[in-house]
């Protein structure tokens, strides 16, 4: 486990707010942009529900005290949605406020595996009604996907589109690399032609040639607005070169205890991470 903890450390910022924040501070002088999650999911007390809420409200009176350039990303489990639906709605409506008082700071809303997607937009046009300073998630591996974008479009969503990290049934979801790519590119060109002033495009991969295809639509749509978001500790150099072409860049930063079932997706994502997690047994 000490092995896996040194790995982990690569993708997040340590277990407390703190370490959290200075990751940001890291990020932000270098022209990076911050998107803290307090990591957990599948939260079953409300004792610890409530206490997460406290913890995003903490984390946000910090941003503002610090001066910090970072918003927050929330998973829906974390704040009830396998409890109950309206007590969900009811912390997130209560972080929303947070955040909209505290400079029109966003709330994003992550996405979990596929058992909990329609409850999650269900939450989320309920939040976006209210708050206008709130975005979701949206896989590009699961089929629906695209319905779902043109269906949230007209109401003004702010969308992080993402390649998707959970293992799904292959009736719902494209399963090859190849197929997800060309959903991405497809979901990218729906989002770049179709969202207008009202609507944020979150740019949420690594792969470059998406990249690329994003900057090629942008060019198409100059009145789109949007940003790149990667994740810690993932090809820095190529955030450095897109900060430098003047491209806004978030860096999601995660932190907190509950580590190891982000890692495992993370090593699942990448096979590199296996091998060097690998390496490091036999080296010890």
């Amino acid at each position: 486990m000490g092995l896996l903890l040194r790995l982990a450390r690569q993708w997040i910022a340590g277990e407390t707010a703190e370490q959290g924040l200075e990751q940001v501070r890291k990020a932000n002088s270098k022209g990076i942009l911050g998107l803290l999650n307090l990591l957990g999911e599948h939260v079953e007390t409300r004792e610890d529900i409530d206490a997460t809420v406290r913890e995003y409200q903490k984390l946000l009176d910090l941003i503002e005290r610090d001066h910090l350039l970072s918003q927050i990303s929330i998973k829906p489990t974390q704040m009830g949605l396998s409890v109950d639906f309206d007590y969900c709605l009811q912390n997130y409506l209560q972080v929303a406020q947070s955040c909209f008082e505290q400079g029109n700071n966003h709330l994003w809303i992550d996405m979990e595996n596929s058992p909990y997607t329609q409850l999650t937009i269900n939450l989320y046009t309920k939040i976006l009604s209210k708050f206008p300073n709130t975005g979701i998630a949206i896989q590009a591996y699961l089929k629906r996907s695209e319905q779902d974008i043109k269906d949230l479009i007209p109401l003004g969503a702010k969308i992080r589109l993402v390649k998707g990290a959970y293992k799904e049934d292959p009736n719902i979801a494209f399963k090859s690399k190849k197929d997800v790519s060309d959903n991405y590119s497809r979901l990218l060109t729906v989002l770049f032609t179709e969202c207008t002033q009202d609507n944020f495009v979150a740019v949420a991969t690594h792969d470059r040639k998406m990249i690329e295809l994003s900057k090629d639509l942008a060019r198409k749509s100059p009145k789109s607005k949007y940003e790149y978001e990667m994740l810690m500790g993932v090809r820095d150099n190529l955030k450095s070169d897109l900060v430098s072409e003047g491209k806004q860049v978030r860096e999601y930063i995660p932190y907190g205890p509950k580590w190891l079932p982000y890692s495992i997706r993370r090593i699942r994502e990448k096979k590199s991470n296996i091998l060097l997690l690998a390496r490091s047994l036999v080296t010890q």
